[in-house]
C-alpha cells in the first residue's frame, strides 16, 4: 500500500511539474488529431487569393479532405500527391478556384475519423492591409521555437515567410518534432495559417526535403508569391557555389546563374506596391564570424536596387538588426551607401530557436542591432510597410507566450492590422516600429 501511495505522489509530482513546463516541453495535444492523421500544415507555393496546398502525414489507410464555405463542409478531395519520407507518409491536397477573403472550413478524414474541423482564410484580392510574419533558424532550443510558435496562434498571420534553417541535422526525429510542434500555431477557433518556406544551410543535408515536406514548386526553392499588394520573392542563397556545407557541386554555377535570370526576369515585369525578397544568409552579416556574400551583394544588391525592392529578410547569423534604406556602391562601406529615398532595407537574422550569436558586426549604416529570439510582424498597407520585431526571450531569459492576449477573428476582421496589446516588441534606436 505504501509504494502505491508513493507512485501516486509521484505520479502527481509529475504531471504537476509537465504543466508547468507546457511551453518548454513542447505541449502536444493529441486529442485534437485523428487516429489516423496528424501533423498537418498549410502551405502557399500558388496564387493566394484562390489556392492552398493541405498537407499532413497519414499514419493508416488512405485520407481525404472534406471542406467548403461552411462547418458542414460540402467537397471532398483526395491527395494528388503522396511522399513516403523520413518515416511519415506526406500527403498533399491542392484546392484551386478558391473565393479570395474567405474563410474556409476543412477537416481529414480516414474511415469513419476525422480530424477536427479547423479553417483558413484565402488572402484578399483587393489592396487591403494584411499582417505577416517573418522569420528564420528554429532549429535547435525546443523552447524559442515553441514560444514562437504559439505566438502566431495569438497574432493570427496571413501567412509565416520561414527563413529556413528548420532543424539542426534533418533526421527523421528532428523533422517529425518540428511538424508536432506547428500544431501549437492553430488559434483556439482552429485557425490554421500557411507557410512559405525558404531554404537554409541546414536543409543541405537533402536538397528534396523542402520538396518532400512542404511540396515547393520546384526542387531549388526560388520562386514568387504575388498579392495584390506584396511581391513576395524567395530566393536560395545555397546555390551559390562555395559557400555550402553540403553537396557542394561545381555545377552550381549554372543553377545559380538560373535563379539570378528568373529574378530579373520577374522583377522587370513586376509593378506592385512592395517587393520583398526572403533569402537565408546575408549579403552582409552582422556577425562577425560569418563570411561576406560576395557573390550574393554582386548579383543581387544591383537587382534589388535597380527594381525597387524594398525589403530584404535575411536569416542565419541568430541575430537581431534593422538597416537604413541602402544602394550598392563599391566607394561605400561594404559596398553600401545609405539611399533613404530608393533603397534597399535589410532586416533579419534569424533566431527563432536557435542558439543566439553576438551582434558584433555593426557597420556605418546599420540602424540598431541586438541578440534574443525574434521574429518579424509585418503590417502591409497601400502606403506603408510597418515592421516589429517580437521577442520571446533566449536561453537565459523566460518568456510564457500564453500570457500574450490573442486577438479573435472577430477583431481581425473589423480591423485587419490590429496586434495583440501586450507582446513584447524591441525598442530599437527608431522605437518599436520602422516604417518603410
Amino acid at each position: 500500500m505504501r509504494y502505491l501511495i508513493n507512485s501516486i505522489v509521484i505520479l502527481l509530482l509529475f504531471i504537476s511539474c509537465s504543466q508547468k513546463t507546457r511551453e518548454i516541453e513542447t505541449p502536444i495535444d493529441s486529442s485534437k488529431s485523428s487516429i489516423y492523421t496528424d501533423k498537418y500544415r498549410l502551405i502557399w507555393n500558388d496564387d493566394p487569393t484562390t489556392t492552398m496546398t493541405i498537407a499532413w502525414n497519414q499514419r493508416q489507410g488512405e485520407g481525404v479532405v472534406e471542406y467548403g464555405l461552411t462547418p458542414s463542409v460540402e467537397y471532398r478531395i483526395y491527395p494528388q500527391r503522396k511522399v513516403e519520407y523520413l518515416n511519415m507518409k506526406n500527403c498533399f491536397v491542392h484546392l484551386k478556384s478558391l473565393h479570395p477573403n474567405s474563410k474556409y472550413y476543412f477537416k481529414v478524414c480516414t474511415n469513419d475519423s476525422c480530424s477536427q474541423t479547423m479553417y483558413f482564410k484565402t488572402a484578399p484580392n483587393t489592396k487591403q492591409s494584411f499582417s505577416f510574419i517573418a522569420g528564420g533558424d528554429s532549429r535547435s532550443i525546443v523552447k524559442g521555437r515553441v514560444r514562437g510558435n504559439i505566438l502566431i496562434s495569438k497574432i493570427r498571420p496571413l501567412f509565416i515567410a520561414h527563413g529556413g534553417d528548420y532543424t539542426s541535422h534533418g533526421n527523421s526525429k528532428e523533422w517529425n518534432r518540428w511538424l508536432d510542434e506547428w500544431q501549437l500555431t492553430k488559434s483556439r477557433d482552429g485557425r490554421m495559417y500557411p507557410l512559405i518556406v525558404t531554404h537554409g544551410n541546414h536543409e543541405n543535408f537533402d536538397k528534396k526535403v523542402l520538396y518532400n515536406l512542404f511540396d515547393v514548386p520546384n526542387i531549388d526553392v526560388y520562386y514568387q508569391v504575388k498579392f495584390p499588394l506584396l511581391s513576395l520573392y524567395i530566393l536560395n542563397t545555397e546555390l551559390e557555389p562555395n559557400v555550402r556545407y553540403k553537396d557542394s557541386k561545381a555545377d552550381d554555377i549554372v543553377k545559380w546563374n538560373s535563379q539570378k535570370l528568373w529574378l530579373e526576369q520577374h522583377l522587370i515585369d513586376d509593378t506592385n506596391r512592395w517587393k520583398i525578397v526572403s533569402y537565408h544568409r546575408p549579403l552582409r552579416p552582422h556577425q562577425s564570424a560569418k563570411k561576406e556574400g560576395k557573390l550574393r551583394y554582386s548579383d543581387w544588391a544591383y537587382l534589388f536596387y535597380n527594381h525597387n525592392v524594398q525589403l530584404a529578410i535575411e536569416s542565419d547569423s541568430h541575430l537581431v538588426k534593422y538597416t537604413k534604406p541602402l544602394k550598392p556602391d563599391p566607394l561605400g562601406e561594404e559596398g553600401f551607401v545609405i539611399d533613404e529615398k530608393s533603397g534597399t532595407t535589410y532586416i533579419g537574422e534569424g533566431s527563432w530557436g536557435a542558439p543566439t550569436r553576438l551582434n558584433d558586426d555593426d557597420k556605418s549604416w546599420t540602424i540598431d542591432s541586438d541578440s534574443f529570439w525574434q521574429f518579424k510582424l509585418i503590417t502591409v498597407d497601400s502606403k506603408n510597410l510597418e515592421i516589429r520585431t517580437v521577442k520571446f526571450g533566449d536561453e537565459k531569459t523566460d518568456y510564457d507566450a500564453n500570457k500574450v492576449t490573442e486577438i479573435t477573428q472577430k477583431q481581425q476582421d473589423r480591423e485587419p492590422k490590429i496586434i495583440p496589446s501586450n507582446l513584447d516588441l524591441w525598442n530599437s534606436k527608431v522605437g518599436t516600429v520602422l516604417k518603410l
